[in-house]
């Protein structure tokens, strides 16, 4: 592994196994390593890498959200880093995690000439091959094997969502026996009838238009603990992508990926001139009626979820029962 390394992803968490990877590398030469983490928005001055140690001992510093250092005020730390990278301390190891290089290329063309830049591609949403290698590596990392059907119900149940995978591996293995290979009947076991423990799955089956899987993926996310807020905000989230994608937007100005611009347009061309604006001012009354309603929340989501994956013209009469437009 070099002395300065840039690992760049739009996802948090494939980005953070990149980045144990490569540390797990380099402590198989058997120095010690001391690592400290840190988030650009919090650190004043690049922490010290130039102290040698009198313990043969090596420092790693990792330090997450560096695309945030753009702007005068970032300056200081900006150019710390800058030249450090263009002359690293042979000892030590400086790790920097990044969404995305647009607004730091000086540093990011630092790093390069001076380290190595890794870019941390997410599976496209169709490459069901590359999301069940990701599964895989997901349990091996938890020291545990799964066969292909189990590693497939995962994907089922989880989707293209890596901080869901990461969740539903971890309570597999927990609830399965050590020392065997994890079967479809474990996960089924697990995750029966729970659906994908993630608000955005709500989201993912209103965007689909199929009310019958969003109430599905919205009993499974509230029992599993989401706050049903906390559900809102996720949909909030996601209408507001797909209103930008109607509107024209590129990829950079949502915050996603290139590769899912052209899934959340089509998506967006599903719903009806005007119902897009419908099912976000629907999600503001929810937010109120969660606030100051007498109904239990379940019962309020239930209705507001099933009216938004239904799909209708703004101001018919609501009839789920309709065949859809």
């Amino acid at each position: 592994m070099p002395q300065v390394l840039l690992v760049v992803g739009p996802d948090p968490l494939l980005c953070e196994r990149e980045v144990e990877r490569r540390l797990a590398a380099v402590a198989e030469d058997g120095v010690p390593t001391h690592v400290q983490r840190h988030d650009a928005a919090e650190l004043d001055a690049l922490p010290e890498l130039r102290t040698a140690s009198l313990l043969e001992e090596r420092t790693c510093v990792v330090i997450r959200g560096v695309e945030a250092l753009s702007g005068e005020a970032n300056r200081p730390l900006r150019e710390q880093l800058e030249q450090y990278a263009a002359s690293p301390d042979p000892t030590n190891l400086l790790v920097l995690v990044a969404r995305s290089v647009g607004r730091i290329p000086t540093l990011a063309k630092a790093v390069a000439a001076a380290g190595e830049k890794v870019d941390v591609a997410v599976p496209a949403d169709h490459d069901r091959r590359g999301w069940e290698r990701h599964i895989s590596d997901e349990f091996a990392r938890a020291g545990r094997q799964a066969d292909p059907a189990a590693v497939s119900a995962v994907l089922g149940h989880a989707g293209n969502d890596a901080g869901v995978i990461a969740s539903q591996v971890a309570t597999i293995v927990h609830a399965t026996d050590a020392g065997r290979t994890i079967t479809v009947d474990d996960v089924e076991a697990v995750t029966a009838g729970q659906g994908r423990t993630s608000a955005f799955a709500v989201a993912d089956a209103i965007e689909r238009r199929d009310p019958g899987a969003a109430l599905l993926a919205l009993r499974g996310a509230m029992g599993a603990g989401e706050a049903p807020l906390r559900i809102v905000g996720a949909l909030t989230f996601r209408f507001r992508q797909l209103l930008q994608a109607r509107a024209g937007a590129d990829a950079r100005d949502i915050g996603i990926p290139p590769g899912r611009l052209t899934h959340l347009r089509r998506s967006a061309q599903a719903f009806l001139p005007g119902e897009l604006a419908w099912c976000h001012d629907r999600l503001g009354r929810l937010d109120v009626e969660l606030k100051g309603s007498d109904l239990p929340d379940d019962v309020l989501m239930d209705v507001a979820v099933v009216e938004l994956a239904t799909s209708r013209a703004p101001g018919a009469p609501f009839d789920p029962t309709a065949p859809r437009p």
